[in-house]
C-alpha cells in the first residue's frame, strides 16, 4: 500500500486505519511492517487497526510485539487487543 509510504505521518497514520477493512492477507503484512514507523501516530493507528485480523497468527504476532513499544499508548492499545 502506497500510503504507509508517504513521507507524511498523517497519511501513513490514515491508511493503517484504513487497512482493518481490507482482507486479511491483504492488510496484516503492511500493519506488521508500520509497526516499526518512526512515528507514534503510526504505529498505534496500526495497533489499532490489527485487532480487525485477529483472527490470523501473523496479525496476534504483530500485536504481541508491540506490547514492547517505546511509545505508552501503542503499548497500552496492544495490551488490550
Amino acid at each position: 500500500m502506497r500510503g504507509l509510504a508517504d513521507p507524511a505521518w498523517q497519511v501513513r497514520a490514515g491508511a493503517a486505519a484504513a487497512l482493518s477493512a481490507a482482507a486479511p492477507q491483504t492488510a496484516v503484512p503492511p500493519l506488521a511492517g508500520a509497526l516499526a514507523d518512526a512515528n507514534a501516530d503510526v504505529r498505534k493507528a496500526a495497533v489499532l487497526a490489527l485487532p480487525a485480523h485477529r483472527a490470523t497468527e501473523e496479525a496476534r504476532a504483530a500485536l504481541a510485539s508491540a506490547v514492547t513499544d517505546p511509545d505508552a499508548d501503542v503499548r497500552a492499545y496492544a495490551s488490550r487487543a
